[in-house]
């Protein structure tokens, strides 16, 4: 009799993603032992893995990599829970022959309703007025500057399943659209409203930017202090993609030194936010704590994706999510 497949859930964001449970019998009525746990040092991760069939990983960041990859003995697929997958060396799986995999259709709708949200919240400036109101002042004048929306240029830096509902979203709220992404045909992104741009013909037009790029060595520090000094001035930078593809101490300088009219983060290079960053001084910054993913249907459709993933991979077919190979 055959052994039974092993697919093991790693870790998991205890604070927002605990999976609800259903998972094992979903997985049982297939055939295949389940196992969750918070294995988050190497040595007890490696135990549960070492022989797992599929892997699901989630938050940890340095745990499936050169030296550990391949100790996976029967490993014969990798599964990101979420859609960024920087946290897997995929060089390494790939030389192994393991398939990696993301769930690339879970929380596009609430990241790009965190992006929108963002974006209207820096533009009213609610962020000062709120604060002012709660430390028991009374400034209306803290709305300034302040114009209209309508006729307004957002520009959207990636232009994945995220930007694209954004852009949709977008579009009723009277903004010109316009689009950088070289992996993208240009008739795909004028399908959507949006015109195509280089990078820096986007920073020089748009009033309004919403950053949706994956985190690989190309785009770390996509925006730097060159890219800040091009952007067209009053600006607002909005990131709910990775922290790193912004480079923070050349965002603080431009909102600093006025060159951006404000910043809207959900993502930042180190999290938690350290506590002297000066991002946290700013009354025009917006922050939220890597929240933009999170509802409760988005749960539901994160570890549903990743097993319906892990099934594909035991049976020989490649997931939707498929990275490699």
């Amino acid at each position: 009799m055959a052994e039974q497949p092993k697919v093991v859930l790693v870790d998991y964001d205890e604070d927002l993603f605990t999976p609800r449970g259903g998972e094992a019998e979903f997985m049982a009525a297939a055939g295949v032992q389940w196992v969750v746990g918070q294995w988050r040092d190497e040595t007890s991760a490696l135990e549960q893995i070492r022989d797992a069939d599929v892997v699901i990983i989630q938050s940890l960041r340095k745990l499936l990599n050169a030296r550990t990859i391949p100790q996976l003995r029967r490993c014969r697929g990798i599964i990101r829970a979420g859609i960024g997958y920087d946290t897997v060396d995929v060089a390494a799986a790939t030389a192994a022959g393991i398939l990696v995999a993301n769930v690339p259709n879970y929380c596009v709708e609430e990241v790009a309703d965190h992006a929108l949200a963002l974006l209207l919240a820096c533009q009213r400036n609610l962020g000062r007025q709120d604060r002012a109101i709660r430390a028991g002042v009374w400034r209306r004048d803290l709305v300034k500057p302040a114009r209209r929306l309508r006729g307004q240029t957002l520009g959207l830096i990636a232009f994945g399943r995220v930007a694209r509902v954004l852009a949709e979203k977008a579009k009723g709220l009277g903004v010109r659209l316009v689009a950088y992404d070289p992996l993208v045909p240009a008739s795909l992104i004028e399908q959507y409203g949006a015109t195509p741009a280089t990078l820096d013909d986007l920073l020089r037009q748009s009033d309004l930017i919403s950053v949706h790029a994956p985190l690989n060595d190309q785009t770390r520090h996509l925006l730097g202090a060159r890219e800040f000094a091009l952007i067209k001035p009053g600006a607002i930078v909005v990131n709910t993609a990775r922290g790193p593809v912004i480079d923070e101490k050349a965002l603080a300088r431009a909102l600093q030194d006025g060159r951006l009219w404000g910043a809207g983060l959900d993502v930042f290079e180190q999290e938690p936010l350290p506590a002297d960053s000066p991002l946290l001084a700013m009354d025009n910054v917006i922050l939220t704590p890597h929240t933009a993913a999170y509802s409760e249907g988005a749960v539901d459709d994160l570890y549903r994706g990743a097993c319906e993933a892990a099934l594909d991979i035991l049976r020989g077919r490649r997931p939707a999510g498929a990275i490699n190979l």
